[in-house]
């Protein structure tokens, strides 16, 4: 199964694609892509921002992460 996750991204920010929580850590890469791939559909984009859209078999986990500016 294919879960999407549609969210913004500004300049320096990053997204992560994970094995999900419940995923046992001898999962092997085969067992984790079983259901299908990765895809990222680009939906916007401008200046200092792009919209875009994750499907991942529900094995993984996409996390937003924000990279702080020092």
């Amino acid at each position: 199964m294919l879960t999407m996750l549609v969210l913004s991204r500004v300049e320096g920010d990053q997204i992560a694609i994970l094995p999900a929580d419940d995923i046992d850590p001898a999962t092997t890469v085969g067992d984790l892509f079983a259901n299908g791939p990765i895809e990222i559909s680009l939906y916007s984009a401008s200046k200092h921002n792009v919209k875009m859209g994750v499907d991942a078999p529900g094995a993984l986990s996409v996390v937003r992460k924000r990279t702080v500016a020092a």
